[in-house]
């Protein structure tokens, strides 16, 4: 995965091939998705509900390519949300202290549920 250009979230799903084999989210709501199949792209769903507002997207894209990079390289590991935004997390400036606080509540969130 090239992480160079990014500057939108289909900068990164693009890199990625998928296949939804649980379609509707059944049983796999907790795992991250870094491809999309057909419409729906759960990377930017993420970016819509959590960031928007809050920090550029092509900030946020180029952390989601980095951690899809580190953490899925093959595209089909299971890595769950909590993680993902651990990674974000580490990679975040003290320069974007809105989107270190999602990240922390996000994370936080996530933790509770599992």
């Amino acid at each position: 995965m090239d992480c160079s250009n990014i500057q939108k979230i289909t900068d990164v799903t693009d890199q990625v091939g998928y296949d939804d084999t649980n379609s509707g989210g059944r049983g796999d709501s907790k795992l991250v998705s870094c491809g999309q199949d057909g419409g729906y792209n759960e990377l930017k769903d993420k970016f819509i509900k959590y960031f928007n507002g809050v920090t550029q997207e092509s900030y946020v894209a180029k952390l989601m390519c980095e951690c899809c990079k580190k953490m899925k390289p093959t595209g089909k590991e299971k890595v769950l949300w909590a993680d993902f935004y651990k990674c974000m997390l580490s990679k975040v400036t003290n320069e974007t202290p809105n989107t270190l606080k999602k990240l922390q509540e996000l994370i936080k969130w996530h933790e509770k549920r599992e």
